[in-house]
């Protein structure tokens, strides 16, 4: 997709879905908040996206990265995405290291006014650069509004 307006977007759902146990015995699928904006302007439709992840488990992940919008049907969009960012465990699942690769998949219907409410998946992990790398999985239900 060309260029539009961009999007915020928030989701909730569910952080370390699969694969939930690791080495440390961290065996928990805590609540996830997730709020991410999508840049309007794209060059060959990639944009660039910020976000930020806060579990009930105190952890944080703040991440940039692109993303592509591909136009399924009139209604549907398909939205591959690609970041990295810096992760603070808190009590949360811990992740070998701070600096973390976030690739998503997410599904969004978009309704007459331009909203869009979808599901998406994700992965978090440090890419094998460091020698523990448990990784997590989520899933989130979204719900994006344009700011123009």
């Amino acid at each position: 997709m060309p260029s539009g307006a961009p999007y915020l977007s928030a989701g909730l759902g569910i952080f370390n879905m699969v694969g939930a146990v690791n080495d440390d015995g961290y065996n928990r699928t805590p609540a996830e908040l997730n709020l991410e904006y999508q840049s309007g302007t794209r060059l060959y439709g990639i944009g660039y996206l910020l976000g930020l992840l806060a579990n009930t488990d105190g952890g944080i992940d703040g991440y940039g990265g692109v993303y592509a919008n591909v136009l399924l049907s009139p209604h549907w969009i398909l939205t591959p995405e690609a970041g990295i960012g810096g992760y603070r465990q808190g009590q949360s699942k811990n992740m070998g290291s701070t600096f973390l690769f976030r690739l998503e998949l997410g599904l969004a219907y978009q309704l007459a006014a331009g909203q869009r409410l979808g599901v998406k998946i994700a992965h978090l992990s440090n890419g094998d650069l460091y020698t523990r790398n448990p990784g997590e999985n989520e899933i989130l239900v979204t719900y994006s509004v344009a700011l123009r």
